[in-house]
Parts: C-alpha cells; sequence; structure tokens
C-alpha cells in the first residue's frame, strides 16, 4: 500500500473547509490538485488560489464537498477512482445514513474529522495553535496481517499534521463521530446557543434595557466566556467567575437542567440513534430552509445592533 504515502493529494470540492485544508496541506509540502463540478462557483476561488486543476483521481481523495453530495459523486466517478485508494471524510454522516464503505468496497473509507469550523482550522494552523480532530480507520480494506489499515492510519496521522492538529487525532468509529457531531450541533452548539442567546437578548429589550447592552451581555461576550471555558476547563472555570456568576449560575442550573431537559436530550439522540434525523434531513427543503431561517434573523434586533457595533467589537472572520 506504498501508494497511499504519496504526497499527492485530490481535493474533491473547494467549499469553506476544502478551502481551509487545502491550504494547510500545500503549506505542509503536499501536492495538492483540486477537483470541481463544471457548473461549480469555486473554479475562480481556485485559479486565484494558483491550485492545479485535477485531470484524474489520485489514490488519495478528500471528499469535502457537502454530505449529502457524496453518494451520487461516488455513483458518478467510481470508474475513475483507483481501486485501493483511501476516500477521506471530514464527517462520518454520509458513510453511516448511505452506507458507502458496503456499497463502494473496493476503495478505502477513511475518516479525519478536525473539531472546528473551517476559518478556525485555517487560523489555528497560521498562528502555530491548537487543533483537535477524531480519526478512523475501521473501514480500511483488509490485508494479511493488517498492514493496510496500519498504512491507514499513518496515513491520517500524516494528514492530520499537514492540516495543523495537534491534539489526537483520536480514534473512534464512524458511528460514533457521527452521534456525536449532530448532538452537539442541535443540543448545545447550533440549536441551544444561539437562540438562548438570542432570547435572552429580547427579553432585556423588553424590560427597558439599552440594545447596545444587552448585545453585549447576551452576544458578543459569549465568545470570552467559551473561550475562558476551553481554556481553564470545568474546574477553574468557576474559579474564575465573580461570587454572584456563580450563584446565579447554580440557580440557573437547578432551573433549566431538571428533568424535562433530560427528555428533551433523550428525544434529540433517539432521533439521530434510529435514523429519523436522516430521513426529517432529506424531506427538508434545505434552501427555502435556509433563506427562513436568514431571514428570521436578519429581520431582529439582534443583528441590527451587531452590524452597527461590528467594526468597533469584530475583527471580522
Amino acid at each position: 500500500m506504498s501508494q497511499l504515502f504519496t504526497n499527492h493529494i485530490t481535493l474533491i470540492g473547494l467549499g469553506s473547509q476544502g478551502l481551509s485544508w487545502s491550504m494547510n496541506l500545500r503549506d505542509s509540502g503536499f501536492n495538492v490538485d483540486v477537483w470541481l463540478r463544471e457548473n461549480s462557483p469555486s473554479h475562480v476561488v481556485r485559479e486565484q488560489l494558483e491550485f492545479s486543476k485535477a485531470k484524474k483521481f489520485s489514490s488519495i481523495l478528500l471528499l469535502l464537498i457537502p454530505d449529502n453530495q457524496h453518494l451520487n459523486f461516488l455513483k458518478e466517478h467510481e470508474k475513475e477512482i483507483p481501486a485501493g485508494a483511501a476516500i477521506i471524510y471530514g464527517h462520518g454522516a454520509s458513510c453511516v445514513e448511505h452506507e458507502l464503505p458496503q456499497k463502494f468496497s473496493k476503495f478505502n473509507h477513511l475518516l479525519l474529522a478536525p473539531k472546528a469550523i473551517a476559518s478556525e482550522v485555517r487560523f489555528q494552523f497560521e498562528t502555530h495553535g491548537k487543533l483537535g480532530a477524531c480519526m478512523s480507520s475501521e473501514f480500511a480494506l483488509s490485508d494479511e496481517g493488517n498492514s493496510n489499515k496500519e498504512a491507514c492510519e499513518v496515513l491520517l496521522k500524516n494528514l492530520a499534521k499537514g492540516i495543523g492538529i495537534t491534539a489526537g487525532p483520536y480514534p473512534t468509529s464512524f458511528l460514533d463521530e457521527t452521534r456525536a457531531d449532530l448532538f452537539s450541533e442541535q443540543a448545545l452548539l447550533c440549536g441551544l446557543m444561539p437562540y438562548a442567546a438570542r432570547s435572552s437578548f429580547n427579553f432585556l429589550i423588553s424590560k427597558g434595557i439599552d440594545p447596545k447592552v444587552a448585545y453585549l451581555e447576551c452576544w458578543h461576550e459569549l465568545k470570552y466566556i467559551a473561550k475562558a471555558m476551553a481554556d481553564c476547563g470545568p474546574k477553574d472555570f468557576f474559579n474564575l467567575i465573580s461570587p454572584h456568576a456563580l450563584v446565579g449560575a447554580h440557580k440557573a442550573s437547578e432551573i433549566y437542567f431538571n428533568d424535562r431537559h433530560q427528555k428533551v436530550l433523550e428525544e434529540l439522540y433517539k432521533d439521530i440513534e434510529s435514523g429519523r434525523f436522516f430521513d426529517e434531513a432529506s424531506k427538508a427543503n434545505k434552501e427555502n430552509l435556509h433563506e427562513n431561517i436568514i431571514s428570521e434573523w436578519e429581520k431582529g434586533s439582534l443583528q441590527k445592533v451587531h452590524d452597527e457595533l461590528f467594526d468597533n467589537l469584530v475583527s471580522g472572520i
């Protein structure tokens, strides 16, 4: 399996994650070609960044187009991909939902999942910062003596280093990474945090608090609290906050995190575990949903205050 140790990589897609991965890997000395569909708006970006156009697929493919496009891509290009190639995913969802390793069994299906948004993957690399990731080689092709699995693990670790991973990549399974990722998005990161922040902001305004003050307290300060949580850890975070914050946190935790909240978490997880979430996602009109959500948020007072204070508070992302 020496072909897996080549520095020649075909990166599929040049969206936000693809852009960060491609630049980090190139800066780390890998030879990265970029494959794009004919009507992709990223052709201009590829030319601007001077990435070579992929004329054929190499033995290492980074499949970084949206998850819902993976199945169709592999169906259309299966014969063009070398047998035994390593197909690497940044998230396990498509393999779990569509059983891609079983349907396309002549390839190694590998997982390398940085746990950061794309802009942070690039920023941490450029600033020599810290970044964690998960990996899985469970769907490496079987080989006598298991040498292929070992080669795939070496490949993942080399790519992780090239991307800028400093913590891990920690072994997991496609299924566990998928469940944890989808659950954390819904239960905390993208479901709870922004909507709780907006609800708190609107409530303060309803009580006569100046919108700028409410914005600073309920939205902007989130990044400092999140950073302190990550930097300090649970114990030292609660050593860091003020006595009033400590009392308030304990009081609110007893109100919020009760049996009802636990039932909500159970329902969210059961939807993921049973596959109902994938059914819901496949039936959703994602373009309309995106437009509706953006429209809802851009009309709110929170967005207006954010736009007004942006230049003085945010350096940009």
